[in-house]
């Protein structure tokens, strides 16, 4: 699967009674730009990296919410210290 330049990753969430919901995960641009800053320009828009990271905030948000996220769209719009560290690790080994 290739990641969307636009920053928009879809995923098929069931939940335990098999009921399935696709919910969009948005990451913000500043955080793009961020994350190419910290990681000297290795992680683009169009690295897999962007799923990891959406996957990981949208499987954290059902974890401490319970719930899906309102209108099944959840905005990343902040990096958290995993994010980063992530980030600067991703493909050098």
């Amino acid at each position: 699967m290739l990641p969307p330049s636009e920053g928009h990753y879809r995923f098929l969430v069931v939940d335990p009674r098999d009921l399935k919901r696709q919910i969009e995960v948005e990451i913000a641009g500043d955080i793009a730009v961020q994350i190419a800053l910290r990681t000297r320009g290795r992680i683009l828009a169009d690295s897999s990296y962007w799923i990891c990271c959406a996957e990981r905030h949208l499987a954290t948000y059902l974890w401490e919410n319970n719930d899906y996220p309102r209108d099944d769209r959840l905005r990343v719009s902040l990096l958290d210290p995993e994010d980063i560290i992530v980030a600067i690790r991703w493909g050098t080994g």
